[in-house]
């Protein structure tokens, strides 16, 4: 897979519940393009393929910037697993760690005004 220049990953994470794997930590990584804010692709570490494939669906286009509630919504609404809470919590996890990025890009950006 070929990405852009502008293409960063981004990852989050959340504690499984003990029942569902010997892994305590879901994970979600994600390729964002920081320019459009866009994520490229997606991956769920661990997770059952179906789980993966409805998730990345969701995922895959979405804007960090503006999508966020649309999808932890649906997310709520489509997903009846004992995970939920773990997926929520490491996306949102990920949109913080991908907005802090551009924040203090935008800050190194900017000439600044100290005197």
């Amino acid at each position: 897979m070929n990405f852009k220049e502008k293409a960063l990953i981004f990852g989050g994470q959340a504690r499984l519940p003990k029942e569902l794997s010997a892994d305590e930590v879901f994970q979600v990584m994600a390729v964002v393009d920081v320019e459009t804010g866009k994520v490229i692709e997606a991956d769920f570490t661990p997770c059952p393929p179906l789980i993966m494939a409805m998730l990345k669906q969701m995922m895959v286009g979405m804007s960090v910037q503006n999508d966020v509630n649309d999808l932890l919504v649906e997310i709520e609404q489509r997903l009846f697993h004992k995970s939920k809470k773990a997926v929520i919590t490491a996306i949102k996890d990920l949109v913080r760690e991908c907005r802090e990025y551009q924040y203090r890009a935008s800050k190194n950006s900017h000439p600044s005004s100290e005197d």
